[in-house]
């Protein structure tokens, strides 16, 4: 509410006297009048900003109605002005409408309006805590989406993604990420992002490690709306920038486990209101995080190669079969790469088998890497591999391959200290253009790798 209390007077024919005294300066007050029939005729605009509103208490029902539609948080009092009047200040309640005499004397009128203003300002809180229990209950129920989500591996991103949404929109920033520590516990890695700015892992790289690992550290949220870090987009004369920063530590059981960061509030910085809610959001939003890592780590014992930690073979063909599936029934593209490393019998032969398997973990590491989020690598046994590609038609998959095939030729495997040159053969298949099913892809794959090794190896070769 603003300093100054503004009070409406509605009159019929002339200006009443509201203050039977002179008015001090300072009062908290003041009065704007408004003629019956102008009231009347103005189309209804809300106007919340005043305290309170005087009118004739003789006037029609339609005039009060009104009243309490341009005028919706105010109080509505009516008033006489008639020489016959009682002497008491207060004449009646008429409905749910006080009734005064005017001109009021200065003390009667402090207390009014200060009585005026407390209402006012109860309210208001009492606005503002109903508003924030029914955001909570939102928040909340998107929290248990994610938690009952946690069970199906396909669910948990999406669910997550969900949810950052809903706390970027409601805070009206432009990214919403979350860290968590690694195994190890060492070190944070991003782990959710909304993805909303370019070309992220540049701040995150030079500037964004040492925020998040001091917040971690220090379990104290970060709040800096003057920050400013051009982001230069590759390629591009194109540029954009953090300008804010809110960060807060996620703690589960008394245990660091991460932090959420939002960056970019639209149109100012951060406001104390919005770290309050963060505040509140952090605590459920790491019982849901700890939830799904859990989770994770029981699927990850299951369904992950011990040696390369790569997804198994098992893995890799329900992900496919269902992957197939849904490239066929929405006409999307999937693609599939069968890799076989050449020449590997002769490292374990030269080096030993030790050498051999730690060359190996190292090759699933680099095509990782190599990879975007949504590809799925996967060990398909001995020295081959399999990548899914969802969503990649022919030609992309062919610019993945060489990319693979370049980087596994100019990369140095070190493995007790032994520098190792490998290379790899590629065959391609892409459904639906080579096969169906998945299983057709696989065969198709596979058969264009040895195609591949036949011809020169450290090639690629398409189906057939």
């Amino acid at each position: 509410m603003s300093e100054v209390l503004k009070i409406a007077v509605v009159q019929k024919n002339e200006n009443p006297q509201v203050l039977a005294d002179p008015t001090p300066e300072g009062v908290p007050w003041r009065f704007e009048f408004f003629h019956e029939n102008a009231i009347l005729d103005t189309p209804v605009a809300p106007r919340r900003d005043f305290l309170a509103v005087f009118f004739p208490s003789d006037a029609s029902a339609a005039l009060r109605d009104y009243l309490a539609r341009i005028f919706p948080t105010a109080e509505i009092i009516g008033y006489m002005t008639s020489a016959a009047a009682a002497d008491a200040e207060v004449l009646r309640m008429d409905g749910l409408n006080l009734v005064v005499k005017l001109p009021m004397n200065l003390a009667f009128a402090h207390c009014l309006f200060d009585g005026f203003a407390a209402i006012h300002a109860g309210r208001e809180e009492q606005e503002l805590i109903h508003g924030r229990a029914d955001e909570l209950r939102l928040f909340f129920e998107a929290f248990v989406n994610l938690v009952e989500s946690s069970v199906s591996a396909s669910d948990r991103k999406p669910a997550m993604h969900f949810l950052l949404n809903k706390i970027i929109v409601r805070l009206r920033a432009e990214e919403g990420l979350i860290y968590l520590c690694n195994e190890a516990g060492l070190a944070l890695e991003r782990a959710y992002g909304t993805t909303t700015i370019r070309d992220l892992d540049l701040f995150e790289h030079q500037a964004n490690s040492t925020i998040v690992d001091q917040v971690l550290k220090t379990g104290v949220p970060y709040v800096n709306n003057d920050y400013l870090f051009e982001i230069k987009i590759p390629f591009s004369t194109e540029s954009s920038f953090i300008r804010s920063i809110l960060c807060l530590p996620l703690v589960y059981r008394g245990r660091k486990i991460g932090v959420i960061e939002i960056l970019n509030k639209e149109g100012g910085g951060f406001t104390a209101d919005d770290l309050r809610l963060m505040e509140l959001l952090v605590r459920p939003l790491a019982v849901a995080v700890n939830t799904i890592r859990v989770f994770d780590t029981a699927e990850h014992l299951t369904i992950t190669d011990d040696l390369t930690k790569l997804y198994n073979y098992r893995y890799l063909r329900q992900y496919l079969e269902a992957e197939v599936k849904r490239c066929l029934r929405y006409r999307k593209k999937v693609s599939l790469l069968f890799i076989d490393v050449d020449g590997f019998k002769q490292v374990n032969d030269t080096f030993g088998h030790l050498v051999g398997s730690l060359a190996l973990a190292e090759m699933g590491q680099v095509l990782r890497k190599i990879l975007r989020e949504t590809d799925i690598v996967g060990r398909y046994g001995g020295d081959e591999f399999v990548i899914v590609l969802p969503e990649t038609p022919l030609n992309g998959a062919l610019v993945i391959a060489e990319r693979i095939r370049k980087k596994v030729e100019d990369y140095e495997f070190v493995a007790q200290d032994l520098s190792i040159r490998l290379t790899v053969s590629l065959g391609i298949a892409n459904c639906p253009k080579h096969t169906l099913t998945a299983e057709g892809l696989i065969k198709k794959a596979d058969a264009a790798m040895y195609r591949a090794k036949e011809v020169s190896k450290n090639s690629i070769k398409v189906a057939v």
